[in-house]
């Protein structure tokens, strides 16, 4: 009689193991399958970061938003120093934000894509993503609402979306996407939205010849205030930019202002100096750690410059040579952390 009992509980146990994987499995195939993008400029500095995650043989998908108006963009697998060159995309959704792009010698284990189905609000779920551009994270969730927009339906999901895991995928309890990370805390805590599965289905049937990703320019910014925005990036800005070269090691003041209705630190800057050429002749990439910017905050930041080439010259005329010849320093806001309270 007990074994009788035993043999229908296995029986009843095997369709759930079947059906379902636990976090920890979910979490060691997500974090395998998920990719931090890294897009540069012109010169080869970096603009920004994301995620993907692999649907195939050297291919990726990703948020528009992650590589327009770059001149390329590479690949790094979790765990790994190698970069896979970004050779274009194949297929591009700028209503839906997404984008599938080519990427050369990458092979690794594809996610499975889930239904048309949208999930159910209360269904668990799992988002990955990368937002200091190589270490895996994993955040557990529910799906908390299905919301409309302009030009289609988005999940909104409390997994925290972190800045650099826009492109991450969201799993199901399965192990199987159901959505793509794009935009967080938009209007409060909590307020996270992916991009539902059913937009990717449509744009991989879709996929055709290969173009280059400087074709994906950066699109206006719209002027309404109810959609979501996609880069919480632009909420923290460099400003007062005011270059000092002759001040001993060559130092530039400028101020750090904070946008969001949120409290930030652990932010990144990079600094560039360019020639009258263009041509990048000194950068510094510094991360702020100590400093805490509450909603509204700016503070000024006096950082050295001096690296790659002697600024502070024995030649007196020196600095106003540089000066002259029109050297132009520029600073961009690379990442940062947000303080939930």
């Amino acid at each position: 009689m007990n074994r009788i009992k035993l043999i229908i509980f296995l029986t009843l146990l095997a369709p759930l193991k079947f059906f379902g994987q636990t976090a920890i499995e979910i979490a060691k195939t997500g974090i395998k399958s998920t990719v931090s993008i890294v897009a540069l400029d012109n010169i080869s500095q970096p603009l920004g970061f994301g995620s993907g995650f692999i649907i195939d043989d050297e291919t990726i998908v990703t948020n528009v938003h992650v590589v327009e108006g770059c001149n390329s963009a590479y690949v790094l697998l979790n765990g790994q120093e190698k970069k896979y060159s970004v050779s274009g995309y194949v297929a591009i959704d700028k209503a839906n934000d997404l984008v599938i792009l080519k990427v050369s010698g990458l092979y690794g284990s594809a996610l499975t894509l889930g239904s048309e189905t949208f999930p159910e609000i209360g269904e668990k779920i799992y988002a990955v993503g990368n937002p200091k551009g190589l270490n895996g994270t994993f955040s557990e969730g529910i799906i908390s609402g299905i919301r409309d927009l302009s030009t289609n339906q988005i999940l909104q999901i409390t997994a925290p979306i972190s800045p650099g895991s826009s492109g991450g995928p969201v799993l199901n309890s399965a192990g199987h996407v159901v959505g793509i990370a794009f935009a967080s805390f938009s209007a409060g805590q909590n307020l996270n939205f992916a991009i539902p599965v059913k937009c990717l289905l449509t744009l991989k049937s879709k996929i055709t010849t290969l173009s280059l990703l400087t074709t994906i320019k950066t699109q206006p910014k719209k002027s309404t205030t109810t959609s979501v925005s996609p880069n919480i990036k632009e909420g923290v800005t460099v400003r007062n930019i005011d270059p000092c070269f002759g001040c001993g090691p060559t130092m530039v003041f400028f101020s750090i202002k904070n946008n969001l209705p949120y409290a930030v630190s652990d932010i990144r800057i990079l600094i560039l100096v360019y020639d009258a050429t263009g041509t990048v002749v000194d950068y510094n990439e510094k991360t702020y750690f100590e400093s805490r910017y509450s909603s509204g905050d700016e503070k000024g930041i006096r950082p050295f410059l001096a690296r790659s080439i002697d600024f502070d010259s024995h030649d007196e005329s020196a600095p106003q040579v540089i000066l002259k010849t029109g050297y132009k320093v520029k600073a961009r806001v690379l990442d940062f952390k947000i303080i939930e309270e």
